[in-house]
């Protein structure tokens, strides 16, 4: 048998705990500034399914870094010392990358520039690495691949669609975007920082203006929009109708995920488990969109001929203060839909008894199970953090909030008074 169960090249000498954690260091560096650009450019990107995308890629980057935060701390680094800038070219890298103009720029820059070099630098880890002493690190690795690549893989797919719909002027703009951001790597040594560090040729630098989040909603030519909840779709009083607008709310979850990377990318100063968290809650809302927008297509209904509700993210931005969106959010809507009757446990059950619907009672499930989670991040980040644990002035917090938003949606229909849907409200469907 084999003595040391099938593990290759176990009398390679390989490199150092100190070598390996500051190796591991600039890999995680990496994600979590890329989840700093996803989050951004999750709103500020037009196209729907780019939303979708970079909000499951902030999720799975916010895995990877945690992973490799603990095994740095395993290998001695103190998380005060991880969580540094490990080196100043690195971070001019992600800071210009932010600033990319246009969609194909972002997919240039990410797909076949940034995540390509991240995993050159697993690879080359991997290759040095002593198997048996750091076998931990290489197992995560490994397994971390597996997401990356795939990543890679449908950026790499999306490229090519946009590519084939920009004009040549565009295309060559990428260009150029695309070696100067090459050269910021190249002046890095790489993730890695092990390759020969090579100056930036000023002839390659392309003038970018700072990153600033829209103010309001971003969407294509081919969407239509509309601030009020609902407005320009038709329902009755049936329970065909509920079930119409339960599939509808689940798909304009985009705009409280556009929310949530708002929040993500505006928030400074919290400890990182808060932007681990907000991560999940991203992409929890993105799957809720993808629940409604899946259902939706089952019983035949084409998503992009009915007006997107971009309502909750132009409030986010424009109507609350630092703070308040989460607390609006998580407060005053999930841990109120945990309410029965009706909240989350109701929706489930209409779906299970009443429109008898086999996919949608799974999505109303999941998305029951997903509330719970959020609540709980509401309870975390809102009423220990900010309040001290005193739910009495974080329910206060919460009640301020909701006026501002009435007086916020009502600017916006004035025609029709406060027409904001209260009724879908109080039933947690937002």
């Amino acid at each position: 048998m084999h003595p040391f169960m099938g593990i290759e090249d176990w009398d390679r000498v390989g490199i150092s705990v100190e070598q390996s954690a500051k190796r591991l260091q600039r890999i995680a560096f990496i994600d979590r500034e890329v989840m700093r650009i996803e989050a951004a450019h999750m709103i500020a990107r037009p196209e729907y399914e780019l939303k979708g995308a970079l909000g499951r890629m902030n999720w799975q980057d916010a895995l990877h870094h945690d992973q490799l935060r603990l095994r740095c701390k395993q290998l001695r680094m103190s998380t005060f010392s991880f969580d540094k800038c490990p080196d100043d070219a690195l971070l001019e890298l992600t800071n210009r990358t932010l600033e990319s103009a246009t969609s194909l720029a972002l997919l240039a820059s990410l797909f076949e520039i940034i995540k390509p070099a991240q995993i050159e630098a697993i690879n080359q880890y991997l290759q040095v690495a002593q198997p048996i002493v750091d076998e931990p690190t290489m197992t995560i690795l490994r397994h971390q691949l597996i997401e990356r690549e795939e990543q890679i893989r449908w950026g790499l797919s999306a490229l090519k669609e946009l590519q084939a719909t920009e004009s040549p002027e565009v295309r060559e703009k990428t260009k150029q975007w695309k070696r100067y951001i090459r050269s910021l790597l190249d002046a890095a040594g790489g993730v890695h920082g092990t390759a020969e560090r090579k100056q930036v040729d000023p002839a390659l630098v392309v003038a970018s203006e700072p990153f600033v989040l829209p103010k309001f909603s971003v969407r294509e030519d081919r969407v239509k929009t509309e601030m009020i909840k609902l407005k320009g779709i038709t329902f009755g009083d049936t329970d065909d109708d509920r079930f119409k607008m339960m599939m509808f709310t689940r798909f304009f979850e985009m705009s409280p995920a556009e929310a949530v990377a708002h929040i993500q990318f505006s928030t400074k100063g919290k400890p990182w488990n808060f932007y681990l968290d907000t991560a999940r809650h991203l992409w929890d809302e993105v799957r809720h969109s993808w629940f409604g927008q899946a259902a939706l297509r089952t019983h035949g209904y084409e998503i992009y001929s009915y007006p997107h509700w971009t309502g909750w993210y132009d409030m986010t931005s424009n109507a609350f203060e630092q703070d308040e969106a989460y607390t609006h959010l998580t407060i005053t809507i999930e841990k109120g839909a945990m309410k029965y009757p009706p909240g989350k446990r109701e929706e489930w059950e209409f779906c299970r008894d009443v429109a008898k619907d086999p996919l949608m009672t799974t999505f109303q499930d999941f998305d029951w199970a997903d509330e719970v989670v959020h609540a709980g991040f509401g309870q975390r980040w809102v009423v220990d953090e900010l309040y001290g644990g005193d739910n009495r002035k974080a329910q206060e917090a919460a009640d301020a909030t909701l006026i501002k938003r009435k007086r916020f949606f009502s600017r916006y229909d004035e025609k029709n008074g406060d027409h904001t849907d209260w009724h879908q409200f109080f039933r947690g469907e937002y």
